[in-house]
């Protein structure tokens, strides 16, 4: 029994010491996991950051829909609109060929009759891409004119090759007179200050 004694007393300084060394790795790996949790949290933390910076620049270009309702309504005084048809968002990127991921906010209208080219269009570009949306208008416009086949429409051609496309700030417009109206120059007065907001 004698002998027996400082067998079990070295096992049990054994098992306390394994259990001592199984509880520092118990604390570590712990400490570890809070350290992982919480560089995952900050990591979250920052995401949501980044994320709600992107909407909050996103939210600061606000559709000024007052702004495009008076360039309108100023230009259609001078160049009304015969049977107008506003622009809906499929005429906007199927008709006007615009990518609309360029755009805020447009209004505008263009004549329902084949006998008239009158179009009345303004554009509020979000920042940096009213050059953008200008060339487009530009594509548009030529796309208008390339086929001079029909001696009938050679008036409404020549309004077209006439268009009007101006850039002022995030704002973009395009004119086409109306065959009423028949020339550009009350246009081109009103277009000097109608995107200046």
């Amino acid at each position: 029994m004698k002998k027996l004694l400082p067998i079990l007393l070295c096992a049990a300084i054994l098992l306390a010491g394994c259990s001592k060394s199984g509880d520092s790795e118990t604390t570590s790996s712990g400490s570890e996991a809070s350290s992982v949790s919480e560089a995952v949290s900050s990591e979250e933390t920052s995401e949501a950051a980044s994320d709600s910076a992107s909407q909050g620049s996103e939210a600061e270009e606000v559709a000024q829909t007052e702004n495009l309702d008076s360039a309108v309504a100023a230009l259609e005084a001078v160049n009304p609109i015969n049977n107008p048809m506003a622009y809906s968002d499929f005429d906007v990127e199927n008709t006007l060929m615009l990518n609309k991921d360029n755009l805020v906010a447009y209004k505008g209208d263009v004549s329902n009759t084949q006998s008239d080219c009158g179009l009345v269009f303004v554009a509020q570009a979000k920042e940096g891409k009213a050059e953008e949306v200008e060339s487009e208008l530009q594509a548009y416009k030529e796309s208008l004119t390339a086929n001079n086949l029909y001696a009938e429409f050679a008036d409404l051609t020549a309004l077209a090759k006439d268009a009007r496309i101006v850039r002022n700030g995030n704002y973009v417009a395009m004119v086409i007179a109306s065959v009423d109206v028949g020339d550009y120059t009350e246009i081109d007065k009103v277009l000097e200050t109608a995107l200046n907001f």
